[in-house]
């Protein structure tokens, strides 16, 4: 990942190489524990009771899908495991319910971390100016919903799927460079197969598989309230620190988005894996211009200004 930051660097090279060590042990086990916890929220799903406790179990089992964007997001960026294998299959196992394949979504974020929070270059904001505000009204609960997550998503991957590569290609995805289109179609093609196998299963032989898929739209909703949080409202230019905030939010937030709410530090020092951020956001916090304390008290300023 090829990437110029303007910022004056406050980490010793040597400190930063520690940092930027990864191992497989802690990833695994965050990795284990999601799905176990996704497998056994859906259980929950097929055993409530009509009614409350039933609402209960989506809510839950939503919440459930949220953390499988961290796991997408770290094995993209391959600092997760120390393979690329590894990584490969992490980010596999994380399109089953962020429906997004592992080389779409490295060449989507790398170009987003290329140019984060440009307009006219940064993917996340479509070339559509009013993304890089603090979204207002209609556009907020929009936003909220998740579910131009779920349509940009889909919306790619049946393109990827379907669409014979060419200059089409340079409107729809023009953050894909051109060697990357043959494996991005054909895990488009593998990911449509998966998915539209699975809801075909759960409209004809087997309904419950459909809690399923209403948990991934939830947990959208869930992704579409934080990834406002990390660049919406600031300034399009200046540093990757001056475009981007780091969250100092609860420790279960942390856990399940994979320490991703200390943004700032992941943007500014893209190769240091989940698990070191941290002690990376200890280190470097006086020198980020754009420090929240919380999710909702971020939103709450945001509401009254």
């Amino acid at each position: 990942m090829e990437e110029t930051f303007i910022h004056q660097d406050p980490l010793p090279t040597n400190r930063l190489r520690t940092l930027m060590k990864r191992t497989d042990t802690a990833s695994l086990r965050r990795m284990v524990a999601q799905c176990a916890l996704l497998l056994l929220s859906f259980g929950a799903i097929m055993y409530a009771p009509p009614g409350p406790w039933k609402w209960a179990a989506l809510a839950l089992h939503g919440l459930c899908h949220f953390p499988f964007f961290g796991l997408l997001h770290e094995t993209c960026h391959r600092t997760a495991f120390t393979r690329r294998e590894m990584n490969t299959l992490g980010g596999w196992i994380a399109a089953l319910s962020q429906p997004m394949t592992p080389a779409l979504m490295r060449a989507f974020h790398f170009a987003h971390h290329r140019h984060t929070h440009d307009v006219d270059l940064d993917p996340e904001l479509a070339r559509m100016p009013m993304m890089l505000r603090w979204p207002r009204h209609i556009v907020w609960l929009g936003t909220m919903t998740g579910l131009h997550l779920i349509a940009a998503r889909g919306g790619w991957a049946l393109f990827a799927a379907l669409t014979p590569r060419g200059r089409l290609w340079d409107r729809v995805l023009p953050f894909v460079e051109p060697k990357a289109r043959r494996r991005i179609a054909w895990e488009a093609q593998v990911l449509v197969l998966v998915h539209g196998g699975l809801i075909t299963l759960g409209f004809t032989l087997w309904p419950p598989l459909l809690g399923y898929y209403a948990g991934l739209l939830i947990g959208h909703s869930f992704l579409g309230v934080y990834t406002v949080c990390e660049h919406r409202g600031l300034p399009p230019e200046g540093s990757v620190e001056a475009r981007t905030r780091s969250i100092n939010t609860t420790g279960l937030i942390r856990w399940l988005l994979w320490n991703m709410p200390y943004h700032a530090e992941h943007h500014a020092w893209p190769a240091v894996p989940w698990h070191a951020l941290p002690v990376l956001h200890r280190e470097v916090r006086d020198h980020l211009p754009h420090k929240e304390h919380g999710i909702w008290t971020l939103y709450w300023r945001r509401g009254r200004d």
